[in-house]
């Protein structure tokens, strides 16, 4: 997805129902720009966020495991914990959705449950139609994180920043899952060591033109 798809998701998700009220819009923006899990963004905290920081960064302290109808909270794995940078642009938004509410509230939540907010819930209330009403139908929120990836490496983001903001185990996990994304951006090197080059000395190599 591009940034304009993610865009005009997060807005028809905010015009559905109360969207915007509770923030489900912000929602397709955390998952597109941070590359969190779904049990990484309806367990959430409030306190996981540091807003004020010179860097604003999230935290991913704990996970929401959905089993039998159940939820239930469980630690990441090791690689998983992490803290990750916020963009500015989210930082607003952000600040706005939590406001007035305790350390240890959720920062997206159910409307009627007030917990952890539901992969389900979300998507037939919100996230299916508002997808397929932009021209994306089918698309899931897990294939958010791969937007972020997407999005991280056309940005200029090497393999090790990527598997940190996502949280693998290793960077081979990343090149193994992302390789594609990474051979794209091979010709966007190509062309930026072409710019550097030209503008040095490796430019008086080449033959005069007649």
């Amino acid at each position: 997805m591009s940034h304009d798809q993610v865009a005009a998701l997060a807005k028809a998700v905010d015009e559905k129902k109360d969207g915007r009220e509770y923030g489900y819009g912000l929602v397709v923006l955390v998952l597109a720009y941070c590359g969190l899990r779904w049990g990484e963004l309806s367990g959430l905290r409030i306190g996981d966020l540091d807003l004020d920081a010179k860097h604003p960064r999230l935290t991913v302290t704990q996970t929401v495991v959905a089993d039998k109808g159940y939820q239930r909270i469980e630690p990441p794995k090791d690689y998983e914990h992490r803290s990750i940078p916020i963009p500015a642009f989210l930082v607003g938004l952000l600040r706005a959705q939590i406001a007035g509410r305790p350390a240890d509230a959720p920062v997206f939540y159910g409307i009627r449950t007030g917990t952890w907010l539901r992969n389900h819930v979300y998507r037939v209330g919100w996230f299916d139609d508002a997808a397929a009403a932009v021209g994306i139908k089918g698309l899931t929120p897990h294939e958010l994180r791969h937007t972020a990836a997407s999005l991280a490496v056309s940005a200029g983001a090497n393999v090790k920043a990527v598997q940190r903001m996502l949280g693998h185990a290793s960077a081979a996990v990343t090149l193994d899952v992302y390789a594609d994304l990474f051979d794209d951006d091979l010709e966007g090197v190509a062309t930026a060591l072409d710019r550097a080059a030209m503008q040095s000395d490796v430019a008086n190599l080449l033959p005069k033109a007649a």
